[in-house]
């Protein structure tokens, strides 16, 4: 709005936006209007399947930009057409007719060589839930289209900044691929977003879909009761003798909590076939400390889960259910979801610890880790696998900010440690109290660069560990998320 001293009136450039763009954005494919109150940051369209994709190609000269066409249509992963669109940047309010009824995948924009706002160019487009992709006429002078870059940015669309033409090639391939968890499931049995533990009041199923492309359903916990009891006792019973098997020594377990929790494995191991889930969690410190629990503690189910490929997390955690899936995606191998119980600033190192290990840490077709099986913090139930971490192994550590915006990565690398899972919770106690354990089964020490920026970036009460480095891999899967990385600038593990 402009006053003046005749009164209020509508500028030029508020007039065409809220005539030309509430008139057509909506007929523009990946281009939509904002609605009122709505939150930046959560624009996002599904990748369509197969390898066909659809680039539009705004310029305000098309054909000299020729070979750069030739370059994405060439590329092997996909099956590009290429539309190219003549645009007059003089005239922003032209660009919805310019692209109106043109279906596309990729938004790539080449701006001119002279000066236009860079926060004309972002209003005039309204919502864009398409990747984009800025193309700099001079890469000596970026600050506009970098500008414009992080406007897109701030609206919640995923823009990616060329830096030469085949870098911008590597960025289509980015941008047309699906987001890496895209159209993945995950179930959560609790209170929706309430953890006990680890509440997420800030998300909810929308939010975390549009940041991450996953599906999450919650279920309350009280209705897997009535289904253990209709699981196949032979099949938990085999499961039971499976673990046995495996085991270096059964320490504490009875065969009456072993069997139980074998029973959870089953039932878990059905519903995520009988769901397609990639996924599964529950909120069980709920019931875990209690004298009487109202279900059997997961630890077992979700180690051998984990084992198979699938996340399952403790504590109904959602960014740590995301960071596992994500993680265990990159890797293809379990993972250890885990805490960090505490920071060595003079050694350079940290603890992490967790009742739940993968036994398959180094993948499925390795040998699995050596381990016990002991009971729940000493506590007489439950079955939780206590690994024996391989000492030089370098990892990859990571979580999920709570808003899903950021990622701490952080490259690390096993080294000895000593042993302390059996020190008891309290000095001097007597009758059960006696046997209760402080810590977690399972401890892992890990060597990490900049301890403290390390441990000022803490992202949240659970991290997930797996073996290998995956720096490539995971800035591309990022950057397609619109995820900023958090970590040290050498990627390099550190020697021990």
């Amino acid at each position: 709005m402009e006053m003046d001293q005749k009164g209020f009136q509508i500028g030029r450039r508020d007039f065409m936006k809220t005539t030309t763009l509430a008139s057509m954005a909506a007929a523009i494919p990946g281009v939509s209007l904002p609605e009122q109150g709505q939150d930046a940051g959560i624009a996002f369209r599904k990748s369509p399947d197969g390898t066909k994709r659809n680039l539009l190609f705004l310029s305000d000269n098309p054909a000299e930009h020729e070979q750069l066409v030739q370059s994405i249509k060439s590329i092997k992963a996909f099956d590009f057409t290429v539309i190219p669109i003549k645009i007059n940047y003089q005239k922003l309010q032209e660009i919805p007719n310019s692209i109106l009824g043109k279906d596309g995948d990729v938004l790539f924009i080449c701006l001119p060589r002279i000066g236009i706002s860079s926060g004309s160019i972002v209003d005039y487009m309204g919502d864009v839930d398409i990747p984009v992709i800025l193309f700099p006429p001079n890469f000596d002078l970026i600050m506009l289209d970098a500008d414009v870059v992080a406007r897109f940015r701030a609206k919640g669309t995923t823009a990616l900044l060329a830096n030469s033409e085949a870098h911008a090639i590597e960025l289509v391939k980015i941008a047309a691929a699906p987001r890496i968890l895209e159209g993945k499931k995950a179930l959560v049995f609790g209170r929706p977003y309430d953890s006990s533990s680890v509440p997420a009041h800030n998300l909810n199923e929308d939010y975390v879909y549009k940041r991450t492309g996953v599906r999450i359903r919650y279920q309350p916990i009280e209705e897997l009761k009535p289904l253990l009891e209709g699981v196949d006792e032979a099949s938990a019973r085999k499961e039971m003798e499976r673990w046995k098997k495996e085991a270096v020594k059964v320490v504490e377990p009875s065969d009456k909590s072993f069997l139980e929790c074998c029973r959870m494995y089953v039932l878990l191991r059905s519903i995520i076939d009988k769901e397609g889930l990639s996924a599964v969690s529950m909120d069980c410190l709920n019931f875990s400390f209690s004298p009487n629990p109202i279900l059997p503690l997961p630890c077992l189910a979700f180690t051998r889960l984990r084992d198979e490929g699938f996340g399952a997390v403790c504590e109904a955690d959602v960014c740590g259910l995301l960071s596992s899936m994500l993680l265990q995606e990159i890797s293809r191998k379990a993972s250890y979801f885990c805490n960090v119980s505490s920071v060595n600033t003079q050694k350079s190192s940290t603890v992490l610890r967790h009742c739940v290990a993968p036994t398959r840490l180094l993948g499925r077709e390795a040998p699995p880790l050596p381990f016990n099986l002991r009971d729940y913090h000493g506590m007489g139930r439950g079955v939780t696998p206590e690994v024996e971490f391989p000492v030089g192994v370098e990892v990859t550590m990571g979580g999920f900010s709570k808003d899903l915006r950021n990622i701490l990565l952080w490259p690390g690398r096993i080294q000895p440690g000593i042993k302390d899972t059996d020190r008891p919770s309290f000095a001097n106690a007597t009758g059960d109290l006696k046997k209760m354990r402080m810590f977690c089964s399972n401890r892992a020490e890990v060597k990490i660069k900049d301890v403290d920026r390390f441990l000022q970036n803490i992202a949240g009460i659970h991290y997930t560990m797996v073996a290998g480095n995956y720096t490539n891999a995971l800035r591309d899967a990022m950057l397609r998320m619109d995820v900023s990385i958090i970590g040290p600038p050498d990627s390099a593990a550190p020697e021990i």
